[in-house]
């Protein structure tokens, strides 16, 4: 599983707090790559959905659904569109406690014009509110304090800084 022990701010580390915004907003905290577009729609709502776009087609995805809606099921749906449009597709099973918090997902990876790409669907509950995280990327990479570094661990960094204002929060 990508969603590992190792600590969510690897990849925004202090001396490069610059090129890191924080999303602060509708109970929720996570850090991202300045130079990606985040566009909200109707977060306010039990349908509320955020998107964080890198300029290389990467993409992450936090959608709301209303308190008692399954994570396993979302977790479940999202792997069957998949496996609609992707054939080649593998996955493993994420079932995981991080914090307090029980994770359910996939970790997938799949070929699409000849690139492997790799994505995450993780969902758990959390103050009343039913969570969804989609990530998906090619194997590109990005420049992090003058080094290379897999736009996977920037996606899997951005997570883990949401799930963590939650354990946070939770204090």
């Amino acid at each position: 599983m990508r969603l590992g022990t190792k600590q969510p701010n690897q990849f925004f580390e202090q001396e490069s707090m610059n090129s890191i915004r924080e999303y602060k907003s509708h109970g929720l905290f996570f850090l991202y790559p300045e130079n990606w577009l985040l566009e909200e729609s109707e977060m306010h709502t039990a349908d509320g959905t955020l998107q964080v776009s890198g300029g290389d087609g990467a993409w992450w995805f936090l959608k709301k659904y209303p308190f008692g809606t399954k994570p396993s099921e979302i977790a479940q749906e999202a792997l069957q569109a998949m496996q609609g449009e992707y054939t080649d597709l593998e996955y493993d099973r994420i079932d995981r406690i991080v914090g307090e918090k029980a994770i359910t997902g996939y970790d997938i990876t799949f070929f699409c014009l000849d690139l492997m790409n790799v994505a995450q669907v993780l969902s758990f509950e959390q103050n009343n509110i039913t969570y969804a995280v989609f990530w998906q990327t090619g194997n590109q990479l990005i420049i992090h304090n003058s080094e290379e570094v897999a736009t996977e661990k920037v996606l899997e960094a951005m997570t883990l800084s949401l799930l963590r204002h939650f354990d946070l929060a939770m204090l």
